[in-house]
């Protein structure tokens, strides 16, 4: 079942709230128990993390047919910072009634459970490319990410945006562009 067809059905079958958001914000969820998952029907965001110099650095990058908000499965409660690349379109379910529909319908949690494991992998594979690749290896894998996903029309990305997604200064990354322009070379994609 594709990612599409499982949150298809996880949606028909539960009472959801439609929540829409403008491009190039930042917005805070609570994530928990008691409070909703969120899946993207429409649109492109990227969760942030804010660093004590006050920067910001990508963690995720959410686009349609993507879920937020897993950490409340387990009971955790979660304040998580997103900014929109593009207009976006929410739809949040209850955890505790996602939780129980998941429970009573084996075949969701197991769609569930592949999804869980795709971004476990996908979130692995991004920290490995913030701690041991350069810079210009950097901007590229998260360049080559864009290319993978399907794209909202309203999408942009400035160097600031790419430099908060990989948490690098906007001039550090205008230089690292340059350097790649000049040298006529593009970073390896390991």
């Amino acid at each position: 079942m594709s990612d599409e067809s499982f949150m298809g059905q996880v949606l028909d079958a539960l009472p959801s709230q439609v929540l829409e958001l403008r491009r190039k914000k930042f917005h805070t969820f609570n994530f928990g128990p008691n409070h909703n998952v969120w899946f993207v029907t429409d649109g492109l965001m990227m969760s942030v993390r804010s660093a004590e110099d006050g920067r910001f650095k990508g963690t995720s990058l959410f686009g349609v047919n993507s879920i937020l908000g897993l950490s409340g499965f387990y009971g955790l409660d979660k304040d998580v910072t997103c900014f929109t690349l593009s207009q976006t379109v929410l739809r949040g379910i209850s955890t505790r009634l996602l939780s129980n529909l998941l429970k009573e319908n084996a075949r969701l949690c197991y769609e569930m459970m592949l999804y869980s494991s795709r971004l476990f992998s996908r979130v692995m594979d991004e920290l490995e490319t913030s701690t041991l690749r350069t810079l210009e290896e950097q901007i590229a894998s998260f360049e080559n990410n864009l290319r993978q996903m399907d794209l909202p029309a309203d999408f942009s990305v400035t160097e600031t945006c790419v430099a908060m997604a990989i948490g690098a200064h906007p001039v550090s990354v205008s230089r690292a562009r340059k350097r790649l322009k000049d040298s006529g070379n593009k970073p390896s994609q390991r």
